[in-house]
């Protein structure tokens, strides 16, 4: 059977279609692309924003086309579900830790759901509350793809700051696996996730230099109407600690702009917060009112003009920090994890540093980490060569 499946959204559901993907290939089935005439399509949804929703619709729609024979999943799936009439419900088994991903790097799932319920966030009630996974069985897990010849593992969840099992944190499950001697790379965190035992957790060489922050806002007043657990002040200690240990860290966040209420001094507050944590990308979200919210409730709004105008001046302010980051990194040498994929417009491989830095440089695969040396930049693309 010819499979295609079509994923939106987070790293969760990266994982979960990899899953997906592995169970069809265990039972011999062909992976293929929408453009190869599939006999079963499966469309992972998303839901964050209203345009995830309008792209998980079009890609149903899209899927219907060619085939009557669709399984779909995902948040905006199981929110609105009315939305994809004629399709199966396919639903992952929580009790399944993990999953093959690539031959270097690997998802490790620790948690689901979030109990957070911000403001603005439509995730928690797709998604349930939040449940651990035993670290015993994470462990267990864990051992097998060390076994397995994988370099890097990544650790994902909805939300996985909210780590907790019988009183064991994010920080004690991240020491533990660390002790492995195996590469871990951290997914997304709330800056109120992040203690001074996982800051101090960067003296470790095997991780990765590179964080995630889901900070939001830069201004106080906006943070406490998205019902966010700390202060700009408390994501300014936190990076100034983490560089202090860690000089090469690569610090990313997220943004939403047009939040309601968001007047000029919020916003020039979040642009300051860039500048000052030096934050070196940023994903950048325009706000959409999204169904069973507090915000969706509130009523002064942002105009959508406003909106636009002020995401394109906050990219410019992420494009230059991170320009200003590769070039500090041109001529140095970097142990990177190939991806098994080539650039469509540069027709090279490429893989990723230890911060996290994509890296285009060979014509021909690698299925083992090579060191690099950095050896151009442009605006958007690093390129190197094999020493």
């Amino acid at each position: 059977m010819r499979v295609a499946i079509l994923t939106l959204g987070c790293k969760l559901n990266q994982y979960e279609s990899e899953r997906i993907k592995e169970i069809h290939i265990k039972k011999g089935d062909e992976i293929v692309s929408i453009d190869n005439k599939p006999d079963l399509i499966y469309v992972n949804t998303c839901s964050v924003t209203s345009l995830a929703g309008h792209q998980s619709r079009n890609l149903f729609r899209r899927a219907k086309r060619i085939t009557d024979n669709i399984f779909v999943l995902g948040c905006h799936a199981k929110l609105f579900p009315y939305e994809f009439e004629g399709a199966k419900f396919f639903e992952i088994k929580n009790d399944d830790v993990n999953i093959i991903q690539e031959r270097m790097r690997a998802y490790l799932k620790i948690q689901y759901g979030c109990n957070n319920f911000c403001s603005y966030c439509i995730v928690p009630y797709a998604r349930g509350e939040n449940i651990s996974i035993p670290p015993s069985k994470i462990m267990e897990e864990l051992e097998k793809k060390i076994q397995r010849g994988y370099c890097e593992i990544i650790l994902t969840g909805t939300h996985i700051g909210n780590y907790e099992y019988d009183g064991l944190k994010l920080s004690d499950l991240v020491e533990k696996i660390l002790s492995k001697k195996i590469h871990l790379r951290l997914s997304s965190l709330s800056p109120n996730n992040i203690d001074e035992k996982l800051i101090d957790l960067f003296h470790y060489d095997n991780l990765a230099p590179h964080i995630h922050i889901s900070q939001q806002s830069g201004d106080n007043r906006i943070l406490r109407l998205m019902k966010r657990r700390y202060k700009r002040e408390d994501t300014l200690r936190i990076v100034e600690k983490i560089r202090k240990i860690r000089e090469d860290v690569n610090i990313g966040a997220d943004f939403i702009v047009g939040f309601p209420y968001e007047d000029d001094e919020a916003f020039n507050n979040s642009l300051k917060l860039i500048e000052e944590a030096d934050f070196t990308y940023l994903h950048i979200f325009r706000f959409s009112p999204r169904p069973f919210t507090l915000a969706k409730l509130f009523e002064e709004k942002i105009p959508d003009s406003l909106k636009i105008e002020r995401a394109k001046i906050m990219k410019e302010y992420g494009d230059r920090n991170n320009y200003r980051f590769r070039e500090k990194m041109l001529g140095k040498i970097y142990k990177v994890f190939p991806v098994r994929k080539i650039d469509k417009d540069d027709k090279l491989y490429y893989g990723f540093t230890p911060n996290y830095i994509r890296v285009l440089f060979s014509k021909e695969p690698f299925f083992e980490p090579v060191f690099v040396r950095i050896t151009k930049i442009t605006n958007d693309r690093t390129y190197g060569e094999k020493v």
